[in-house]
């Protein structure tokens, strides 16, 4: 099922789409520190929609971050989605990152496809980074912070004794929406400006 509709425009109703999604993520991650079930599942029925009826389009390298924008049907999308989850669920099971987050990254897997999808979670983790350190040393909660990172890694180690439980030991806790919204502009930045993707298969 395909719709008559321009690249350019199906390019800019599917990113303001995307955008509204995680800003919406954003503000319950804010609020509530949830990212809800629901809110999750209309962003990958929702990427997988816009990636059945959009263009398709003849060039190699088609998407929604590119200067030749295109649908990449249902594969692309559910594949984008798998990737996205199997690139956050190590964080999640290393109670780094919280479940919503790492189905979040799957919805906008479904609008991005799976390279994109690498891409995309590469520009979060850095920009998660980022801002984690500005926090931390904002809080002046350095040492406590590095103490429970090793901790963390530690406990990970064979015969190791070490336990965290981020719930109940965190220094302090960052949202995870706010690396997540900041990273997907930051990508979207980078492509638009010029640069190449960083994965492209």
């Amino acid at each position: 099922m395909q719709f008559n509709i321009v690249p350019e425009a199906w390019q800019a109703i599917s990113l303001t789409t995307l955008a509204l999604l995680v800003l919406t993520a954003l503000v319950f991650d804010l609020r509530q520190r949830r990212i809800p079930n629901k809110l999750v599942l209309v962003a990958l029925v929702t990427g997988l929609f816009i990636n059945l009826i959009g263009p398709q389009v003849s060039q190699s390298g088609a998407g929604l971050f590119t200067v030749y924008p295109g649908a990449l049907g249902a594969k692309g999308a559910l594949l984008g989605a798998l990737t996205g989850l199997t690139i956050f669920l190590p964080l999640y099971l290393l109670r780094a990152m919280g479940a919503g987050d790492v189905k979040l990254m799957a919805g906008i897997g479904s609008f991005v496809g799976p390279a994109t999808a690498i891409d995309v979670a590469l520009f979060i983790l850095v920009t998660g980074g980022v801002l984690a350190v500005v926090r931390m040393v904002w809080v002046r909660k350095t040492q406590l912070v590095l103490f429970n990172v090793v901790t963390a890694l530690g406990q990970w180690v064979p015969g190791s004794v070490a336990r965290f439980d981020p719930a109940t030991q965190s220094a302090d806790r960052m949202p995870y929406g706010v690396a997540m919204a900041v990273g997907l502009l930051a990508y979207g930045a980078w492509i638009f400006s010029g640069h190449n993707p960083i994965v492209n298969f």
